[in-house]
């Protein structure tokens, strides 16, 4: 479980720091480092994956809802949610277990550009990018 936060802190600080302009990626592979983090643009060597894996964001009453599309069994689920602003600053965060629908409902941030993330424990770490 260790190994997994660490990974997690590390995707958000890397997903918090390109969003800054820390890192200038190529035109070719988007804002993100290619087949390490996924996106609707980049889903890298997940391809078929993506319908299930990219974090769905709505907006409705005041809340933020992200879902991710994806079956949960013991061998393969969402393990978390988070939706960070362009800031780098953590909006919230939902970690699942296997018996969880992934469905994460946050109070509907500022005026901005934010990240919805959905993490699989088997198809790495997908994001998708929205403006309220």
């Amino acid at each position: 479980m260790s190994n997994r936060r660490v990974f997690l802190k590390s995707a958000l600080a890397l997903a918090a720091g390109l969003s800054l302009g820390v890192h200038k990626a190529s035109a070719e592979t988007g804002p993100f480092p290619s087949n390490i983090v996924y996106t609707a643009d980049d889903p890298g060597i997940w391809a078929k994956k993506a319908p299930i894996h990219l974090p769905q964001v709505s907006m409705e009453g005041g809340k933020l809802t992200v879902q991710t599309k994806h079956p949960m069994s013991e061998a393969h689920f969402i393990v978390r949610h988070t939706v960070v602003g362009a800031d780098g600053k953590v909006i919230g965060a939902q970690v699942f277990t296997p018996k969880d629908k992934p469905i994460s409902t946050y109070d509907l941030p500022p005026k901005g550009e934010y990240y919805a993330t959905s993490f699989c424990n088997l198809h790495d770490f997908w994001v998708t990018k929205f403006t309220v």
